[in-house]
């Protein structure tokens, strides 16, 4: 990995390896933060042996319908259950770079150890930049300089229209506080050409909840941060370490048997076939698995049908995560 200015020393600091599972924020029958269940969902996934940090206000944690404070708010409570040495990774969102600055700020002060920056040019007119270096490290190097945080960049897959060309990442990569790319390309051929090009300048971070995610594991990641792995986190943990260490065919075993089946019923395979929210259906998963009361979520995301809520239902019967069987 090359050096650039203040890389290693930062390296040394945020060492982005291992799972680090994107978590979810329950809400309270008047749609309010529910604090207890918040709490009870992020120690039980801090408690997972293999959790190297905890990912919160991404998508899956409905960052889009959280205030401001509200978000600060998930952060310290993360921070109040993470276990020693756990990092705690805060979504950012915005089309404003002053915005987008406050938000880190924000996130420092209430002690984030980095930032998830989703694309701040996922909005209609800013999405022909994408390939754009320099319209991109527009708002890169702002919190570069302003606020200080290490960053993880998020890479959409290619259909969303929003998809960082390998030229701009590879720009982004020399800012000081980037640290990591959350590669979040559901085929294979695009994750490779990312790892190929970039896994000597950042840290890849395989982020597909979908069938995909064995593939680019076993081509090479430095770990994976994935919504997925707020569903039994142990599980995802002990997949990663399985295409690490082997034997490999474990590793092949585990994923078909317990984690093909929940990234069907839970994320549709990142192919959704409904209107319902991720969020919902993973909340609902944790639901069944007695981690939180509810699956609720804010308008105007939809709710789960009875229909889905079988299908996960089937799903965590058949990962082995009910019914009284084991994940291996």
């Amino acid at each position: 990995m090359t050096a650039k200015k203040g890389y290693l020393p930062l390296m040394a600091a945020i060492e982005l390896s291992g799972l680090y599972p994107a978590t979810i924020t329950p809400f309270d029958g008047d749609l309010k933060i529910d604090v207890s269940a918040l709490e009870a969902h992020l120690g039980a996934t801090s408690d997972a042996d293999g959790v190297r940090g905890l990912v919160v206000n991404g998508h899956i944690g409905e960052l889009l319908a959280l205030s401001p404070e509200e978000r600060i708010e998930v952060v310290s409570v993360a921070r109040g259950v993470r276990r020693p040495g756990q990092l705690v990774m805060t979504g950012i969102m915005g089309h404003h770079v002053d915005d987008l600055v406050e938000q880190g700020l924000q996130a420092k002060a209430a002690g984030a150890d980095g930032l998830l920056v989703l694309p701040p040019i996922d909005v209609r007119p800013y999405r022909r930049l994408a390939a754009n270096p320099d319209s991109v490290l527009h708002f890169f190097r702002s919190l570069d300089e302003r606020v200080g945080l290490p960053m993880v960049v998020h890479q959409y897959p290619g259909f969303t229209g929003t998809a960082y060309s390998l030229e701009v990442l590879a720009r982004l990569t020399e800012l000081e506080h980037v640290v990591a790319i959350k590669a979040a390309s559901v085929e294979v051929s695009s994750y490779i050409d990312l790892w190929e090009a970039l896994s000597g300048k950042s840290r890849i971070l395989a982020a597909t909840d979908a069938p995909g995610l064995l593939g680019m594991l076993l081509h090479g990641s430095h770990g994976a941060l994935i919504g997925i792995g707020a569903i039994q986190p142990s599980l995802w943990a002990e997949l990663l370490r399985l295409v690490r260490e082997g034997p490999l065919d474990e590793a092949r075993g585990l994923f078909n048997r317990s984690c093909l089946p929940l990234m069907d019923a839970v994320f549709e395979n990142q192919i959704p076939r409904g209107i319902e929210s991720e969020a919902s259906a993973t909340k609902e998963a944790l639901v069944q698995l007695g981690v939180i009361p509810s699956s609720r979520v804010r308008p105007p995301c939809v709710p789960v049908t009875e229909e889905r809520k079988q299908l996960i239902a089937a799903a965590l019967e058949k990962s082995g995560l009910t019914g009284g069987e084991t994940c291996r």
